[in-house]
């Protein structure tokens, strides 16, 4: 059985500390910190204006994001792709709140080919919201307060700027929210 000290040795000598991260502790907590990583080892930030320049970049990138969800479902209504609903006339009051009676649309639903070049545009589409996604949440699991701010704000104000735009119905493909 090898003693801890022994351990701290040859981990040392491998080039790797207990920690298992360079000697930088990931913090599993919110925290005000100026010293963090974010997603790239080279993209490593230790001073306020680099943490500051990393917030803009994550506002901007949020913001995007927020841009390019709905931006995409405006490319699938231009090229029909979404079928729209027949909205009842049938308006009423209940516990202080108008209801809307929805019927079903007799339109027939327009068929994709696999090989159309919008299927082709919006699955490339597809997988630049995904990376994006994927890379805003792991900047958000840096748990670092400044950033998860800069990502919640930017988020915002995206929504707020494209979000009017998107059609007010869930969509259910939608994994992320």
């Amino acid at each position: 059985m090898m003693s801890m000290n022994n351990m701290t040795k040859e981990n040392s000598s491998m080039g790797m500390n207990m920690d298992g991260m360079d000697g930088m502790m990931m913090k599993m907590y919110f925290h005000l910190g100026t010293k963090v990583t974010i997603l790239f080892k080279g993209w490593s930030v230790d001073t306020v204006g680099g943490l500051v320049g990393s917030c803009i970049a994550m506002f901007i990138l949020a913001a995007l994001y927020e841009g390019l969800k709905v931006s995409r479902e405006l490319l699938k209504r231009k090229y029909g792709y979404v079928v729209s609903i027949d909205l009842g006339k049938n308006v009423y009051e209940q516990n202080g709140r108008g209801s809307v009676t929805v019927t079903e649309t007799t339109a027939e639903i327009p068929r994709s080919k696999m090989c159309d070049g919008h299927h082709i545009g919006q699955t490339f589409l597809h997988m630049v919201q995904v990376t994006l996604s994927y890379f805003l949440m792991l900047v958000f699991m840096t748990y670092n307060f400044w950033l998860c701010l800069a990502i919640v704000l930017g988020a915002g104000c995206g929504y707020f700027l494209f979000g009017w735009k998107a059609t007010k119905i869930v969509d259910v493909n939608e994994h992320c929210h």
